[in-house]
């Protein structure tokens, strides 16, 4: 039986038996496979040699010849997909003894595959070596993967697709949450291991949905769906059940997390929201709850874990109202490797258990937490406090440093904004801000606070034409919108959406203020023309006079350094050039607007970046979007929808955003709490320095995988002859990025060998059932019944769903010209 899927890597003179490398565990790639710096370099896998000799193919000698076998057995296979860059011996012996349709090269008997020009030019599990030669990979033994795999810069004018959407129940007629299809929490996204396989990335969306008919209408209900389709998965508290023991409050967001630490052992995380104690008005209040996921049979379902209560006297603590817009965060602050809950100021244990003293009026805000001072210690941060963690008293100790101002509150981030925090004996270097959204008589303003206390920017009245509404503000997100090294920061209101930068200062010349040493203000001709204020990078015009709280999210998608930001209002998405605020990209997405925000993460498992978008349906919009004309034509619509790029070149993205206060450090891919002692805050983390982006986690920023298969266990194919056969081939992800599993793979059979492949008919199909690293591969068979007297090909993602380095070596070699002989 003959394979080029992994040829040996003895040379002629050994035994020919091929190297058997370590297999790798987990779903995402290690740091040892692939790098997961936002840098985006390649992994450090051996490039092909840089020179060749070719062989004879008679042997001078008396020592028994090597030829490339089967690299694995029917089973499943890996190939380590790290090796260290080593200097190949490229010099060929001449004694190799090949059969026909093989030559001795580097060594080896390997099938002759033809000359190439590119990888693309050669079949199957095969690359072009520096002598135009199609060498099966794995040969040198090496030579697993192309280093060298990265997304092509993305074309202008190409437009996002729809991905999947959804708007409505499957059975209308019969399910009593059918008129529940309103979305005003921000989606979130975390695998929940549901398949109940760890070794497949299959996230999910987790959304609160209400139906808005009335003061009894806003019943929530906590529906997930699976990320690659959107088709309902699980849901609780709706209207089909009989009380309000499960329903959430219907624009409260939920925090993802894994409370038990058992996802290392294949478990899941868990649900953290706010629950509706009383449907009888929206006035009623909220208290803190979870859920789990637990198998009833073979099907998962939601199960209740808790109340948030004081577990000395089992009382339940409710705060707020039905209609509240906060969310719970999730932090590990005593490095116990379990994380707590936090609700404001207050904290509860992974049981729901209250830790500090209780005060209703303090869980009404969505504090950062993060290490502030760099003590190794998590710290409570908001515009009037900043206290450190003490585990021994379970309370917040208020830091002696910070100086409370009578400074209004609001929506927060915490970044490295500039120089302008000093805390004694911290490196002043490494020391945060905070930007504070606050808003007075329904105007919003922003500033930046110290990090003790001290007002250093600002506030300044968020922008607005005269005479024009201004609003209130959302949630803030923090990036390096124009690549300049220095952040800025961005907040949507009721008739703009703006970009404001510390550096946009008329006084100084163009020169950057000395807190913020090689910051730029560089306003594109569109905006200059706008005669901007101080502090205002760029605007756009946004609709949102509903509740003017909409926030926004920011990615790098075309990894170039600067960000860019995703907006939604009551009528459109719209993508924004971080540094020129031309709208890139906009879609139909209808909302009477609360505090939610688009999601980007991988939702799908494809390694790929994908935007959640979450609507209502609202009608007060004009049919064309005046800042984008070629989008579609508005329509009205309540669920959710996603969006991708049509061939995946967006930058690749994590597969996780779990919750409201979302900065990246504070949780892993697989949705676990980084404890204490080994949490890094985002602002020192190179390549960050973010509030509410995502990025790449453990992949590059423009990694891309490679598909090859090639035909292996030929035996009766060689004999060219039909019947019931079980066919076989080997998939490999010969790129920089993994895989997702369910790829496609289908064998076509010829009924002459002459017969072009395009003329070859389908006999059968089989799915890669797990995810691939870079250099991983998998066996896959089915069985077909063929006619014989031609050939069989093997053919990889023939649909081309997965983004792919080189396309053009998804198709095998067929069958006969891989037979010795």
């Amino acid at each position: 039986m003959w394979s080029i899927a992994a040829a040996a890597t003895a040379g002629c003179s050994d035994d020919g038996t091929a190297s058997t490398a370590d297999t790798t565990g987990g779903i995402l790639p290690t740091a040892s496979t692939t790098d997961g710096a936002t840098d985006g370099t390649a992994s450090t896998t051996a490039t092909p040699p840089t020179s060749t000799t070719e062989g004879g193919s008679d042997s001078d000698n008396d020592s028994e010849s090597t030829v490339a076998p089967t690299g694995t057995t029917a089973t499943s296979s890996t190939t380590d997909p790290v090796v260290t860059s080593t200097t190949v011996d490229t010099e060929t012996t001449d004694g190799c003894d090949c059969p026909a349709n093989f030559k001795c090269k580097y060594d080896t008997c390997i099938p002759d595959l033809g000359t190439c020009t590119t990888h693309d030019d050669c079949p199957g599990d095969s690359y072009c070596d520096p002598d135009g030669e199609c060498i099966p990979y794995g040969v040198p033994a090496d030579i697993i993967n192309d280093p060298e795999c990265q997304k092509d810069n993305i074309p202008e004018g190409i437009t996002p697709v729809v991905q999947c959407e959804w708007s409505a129940v499957a059975d209308p007629a019969n399910d009593p949450t059918k008129n529940s299809t309103y979305i005003y929490t921000t989606p979130m996204v975390a695998d929940l291991n549901l398949d109940n396989d760890p070794d497949k990335l299959q996230p999910s969306i987790i959304v609160n949905t209400f139906a808005s008919i009335g003061n009894m209408g806003r019943i929530g209900t906590l529906r997930i769906f699976d990320g690659r389709t959107c088709e309902l998965q699980l849901q609780a508290g709706g209207a089909d059940e009989p009380d309000d023991a499960n329903r959430p409050g219907y624009s409260a967001h939920w925090a993802i997390a894994d409370l038990d630490n058992d996802v290392p052992q294949g478990g899941r995380p868990e649900l953290i929201g706010y629950h509706r104690v009383t449907s009888n008005n929206d006035s009623g209040p909220l208290n803190l709850y979870a859920f789990r996921i637990v198998d009833d049979g073979d099907t998962p379902k939601l199960e209740r874990m808790w109340y948030g209560r004081n577990c000395e006297t089992d009382t339940l603590l409710n705060f707020s109202s039905a209609g509240a817009t906060n969310g719970p965060s999730v932090h590990d602050l005593d490095g116990d490797e379990f994380p707590e809950i936090i609700v404001g100021d207050q904290v509860f244990d992974r049981d729901g258990c209250i830790l500090t003293t209780w005060s209703a009026s303090g869980a009404n805000h969505m504090p950062v937490i993060a290490d502030v001072d760099l003590d190794g210690q998590m710290d409570f941060v908001n515009h009037r406090r900043v206290a450190g963690w003490d585990p021994m008293t379970g309370e917040w100790v208020d830091k002696p440093w910070f100086m409370p101002a009578n400074q209004p509150g609001g929506f927060l981030a915490v970044a490295n904004v500039g120089l302008y925090s000093v805390v004694d004996g911290v490196d002043f270097e490494q020391v945060p801000e905070v930007v504070v959204l606050s808003v007075s008589n329904s105007i919003g303003r922003l500033r930046i606070q110290s990090l003790t206390g001290e007002t250093k920017w600002g506030p300044i009245q968020l922008y607005a034409k005269a005479n024009e509404t201004i609003g209130q503000g959302g949630p803030v997100t923090i990036s390096d919108f124009d690549g300049d090294g220095q952040v800025e920061f961005a907040t949507a209101a009721a008739t703009y959406y703006a970009v404001y930068d510390p550096d946009c200062v008329a006084a100084l010349n163009g020169e950057s203020p000395t807190e913020r040493p090689g910051g730029k203000c560089e306003r594109s001709p569109a905006q200059q023309a706008k005669n901007l204020p101080d502090g205002v990078l760029w605007v756009q015009p946004s609709q949102d006079l509903s509740s003017n709280i909409t926030g926004s999210s920011i990615f790098d998608f075309n990894g170039d350094g600067a960000a860019e930001a995703v907006y939604r209002d009551e009528c459109y998405l719209r993508v924004y050039d971080g540094k020129s605020g031309d709208v890139l990209f906009s879609a139909p997405a209808s909302s009477g607007t609360g505090n939610e925000y688009p999601t980007i993460a991988d939702v799908d498992g494809d390694f790929a970046t994908e935007i959640v978008v979450p609507r209502t349906s609202f009608n007060s919009c004009p049919a064309m979007d005046p800042l984008f004309p070629m989008a579609p034509k508005f329509v009205s619509r309540p669920g959710f929808v996603v969006y991708r790029d049509p061939l995946d070149r967006w930058a690749n993205s994590r597969p996780i955003w779990n919750q409201y206060q979302y900065s990246i450090t504070h949780v892993t891919d697989d949705a676990r709490v980084p404890p204490a002692g080994t949490f890094v805050n985002n602002w020192q983390t190179e390549g960050l320095n973010n509030f509410r982006q995502n990025d790449q986690g453990s992949t590059g920023k423009l990694n891309i995988a490679d598909l090859t298969v090639e035909l292996t266990d030929l035996g009766t194919l060689c004999q060219n002859q039909g019947g019931t056969i079980d066919l076989q081939a080997e998939v490999c992800n010969r790129g920089t990025n993994p895989v997702q599993d369910g790829v496609v793979v289908q064998f076509l059979e010829t009924t002459d060998p002459n017969q072009p492949v395009d003329q070859a008919a389908v006999v059968c199909e089989a799915v890669t059932t797990k995810l691939l690293a870079p250099g991983e591969c998998e066996t896959v068979t089915c069985t077909a019944d063929l006619q014989g007297g031609g050939t069989v090909y093997v053919d990889v993602d023939p649909a081309d769903k997965i983004a792919d380095c080189h396309p053009g070596n998804n198709l095998g070699a067929d069958a006969l010209d891989i037979c010795p002989g």
